[in-house]
């Protein structure tokens, strides 16, 4: 058993907490790291048990580990992989003594038409309290929290042991018609038992000055890995469970009128019960369908040729001048470039773009550039499509370009330099979408997430420096510090028990 020690700076002019694990005091170096995630996770993640009506109890589930992860959407209402959800299992709050705190059991299993459908809502006989999450657009950038739980023991004092809540970042740089592959942070992994892990756009907003965190912008699921793992008769026993390639992710946004049904309160501000901040409220940046509404006029094509390239090798650069008009005041202006194969022209894989310039107000026209790239040589099409609204909807441009890849005779485009780890499929550097306006993501603001919403919230997660284990679902939220005039600086011990 182990114990550890944090220090809190509580009780602020705003009721705000936010506690901080003291630096220095881990034992382990960094070089021992596997997969680099925190302990610290956004509080609407919910943990999933194994556990019939039988033996429902609390003591049931202590010595459990978590079977998949999945997401708070409403007071008695979650989501999660379709694979993992069945009647009768336990849930409880990742944040609340990692899922064996207050708990429920699930009385329904909802899932969207069709044999492809990868989610599932859940119903639950009770409330387990705390924030929901909130659904929101898919940007392909970085800054994204995956949570879940650690699969085997951390090796630094402060590390998530096995079952315990772990946290990493990552980056989404591409997506289909269904899914979109996420990157882990350089010395992150997820793992094969992360099905369900909230993928997580923001985890908190600037608001009065302040920076406020403890909810999750869903944006969508873990569900596998991006290419299979590569194994042979020798090694399949031993294959290794985690990885910090690609992983895939089911896109929510594409099943939201599946939940609005099921799970309005995803779609709905919170209100913040605080005092100054009473009654007031909160939507992450890319709130669906909030306040988001745009129209494309016109989208042109001004790139009309492409010189073919060598496989793995980025395109040469695509340009598009798109005219927007109607944008709501939460409107967002996206395009993709994507690639397909001239025989399957329908098998798109969309990449991410940069606008050329700065434009705001309710009209205005924009252009955007990217680049695309394929791992096989053949014949393919390239495309641009466009959004007002962030991804909810889009439109078009009024052509395609013909690209040839993996004549002998392509000459060699090194893609710009990019910090992005390597995978099978990797991205073409240099282009992402905006990060959220005013927003820092978790790693660069080094600020963990008091909570937002009026419930009683637990004690929030401790950061871990180093975690030696594969963590379930991977974002880093760092340690918190919100400083205002008249904050009362108060530090206390807190010794939290350790499972053996």
């Amino acid at each position: 058993m182990r114990t550890r020690l944090l220090a809190c700076l509580a009780v602020s002019a705003l009721s705000l907490v936010a506690c901080a694990a003291q630096e220095g005091d881990d034992a382990e170096s960094q070089d021992s790291n596997v997969t680099g995630g925190s302990g610290f996770v956004d509080s609407p993640v919910l943990f999933l048990f194994d556990a019939t009506a039988a033996n429902a109890t609390t003591t049931a589930t202590t010595a459990a580990s978590p079977k998949c992860a999945g997401a708070m959407l409403g007071d008695k209402v979650g989501v999660t992989a379709k694979a993992c959800a069945k009647e009768g299992m336990i849930v409880g709050r990742a944040a609340d003594k990692d899922g064996h705190g207050k708990h429920a059991k699930i009385t329904k299993v909802i899932t969207p038409e069709g044999a492809d459908a990868d989610i599932a809502v859940i119903q639950f006989d009770t409330s387990l309290g705390g924030t929901r999450a909130l659904l929101t657009h898919l940007p392909l950038r970085d800054g994204y929290s995956v949570n879940a739980f650690a699969a085997t023991d951390g090796k630094g004092f402060f590390s998530p042991d096995k079952g315990e809540a772990s946290s990493v970042q990552g980056a989404i740089f591409e997506q289909t018609a269904t899914h979109a592959t996420i990157l882990p942070a350089k010395g992150q992994e997820i793992c094969d038992g992360d099905i369900g892990a909230p993928v997580c756009s923001s985890t908190g907003t600037h608001l009065a000055g302040f920076e406020l965190r403890g909810t999750c912008g869903l944006s969508g699921l873990v569900v596998g890995r991006a290419a299979p793992a590569a194994t042979t008769a020798a090694n399949t026993a031993t294959a290794k469970t985690c990885s910090g390639e690609g992983w895939k992710v089911v896109e929510l946004g594409r099943y939201a009128d599946f939940l609005k049904a099921n799970a309005p309160d995803a779609f709905k501000p919170l209100v913040i019960d605080k005092p100054i901040l009473r009654n007031f409220p909160y939507a992450p940046d890319g709130l669906w369908a909030y306040k988001s509404a745009g129209t494309v006029k016109s989208c042109a094509m001004q790139t009309t040729t492409l010189t073919p390239v060598a496989k793995a090798t980025a395109s040469g650069k695509i340009t598009a001048k798109v005219s927007f008009s109607g944008l709501d005041k939460e409107a967002q202006t996206w395009a993709r470039v994507g690639i397909a194969p001239k025989a399957d022209p329908k098998n798109v894989t969309w990449f991410s773009t940069k606008a050329l310039s700065d434009a705001k107000g309710t009209a205005f026209d924009q252009s955007f550039e990217g680049q695309v790239l394929a791992q096989t040589d053949g014949d393919y099409i390239v495309s641009l499509r466009t959004s007002a609204n962030g991804g909810e909807t889009w439109t078009d441009c009024d052509k395609t370009i013909a690209l040839k890849v993996g004549l002998d005779s392509a000459p060699s485009e090194t893609p710009p330099s990019t910090t992005t780890p390597q995978t099978d499929t990797p991205p073409p550097a240099g282009y992402s979408d905006p990060a959220p306006s005013g927003e820092s993501s978790p790693a660069e603001s080094g600020e963990a997430d008091p909570s937002l919403g009026g419930e009683d919230e637990p004690t929030p997660k401790k950061k871990a420096s180093d975690n030696g284990g594969c963590s379930m679902s991977h974002t880093s939220s760092g340690s918190s510090a919100i400083s205002f005039a008249g904050m009362l600086f108060a530090f206390a011990a807190i010794a939290r028990r350790r499972r053996r």
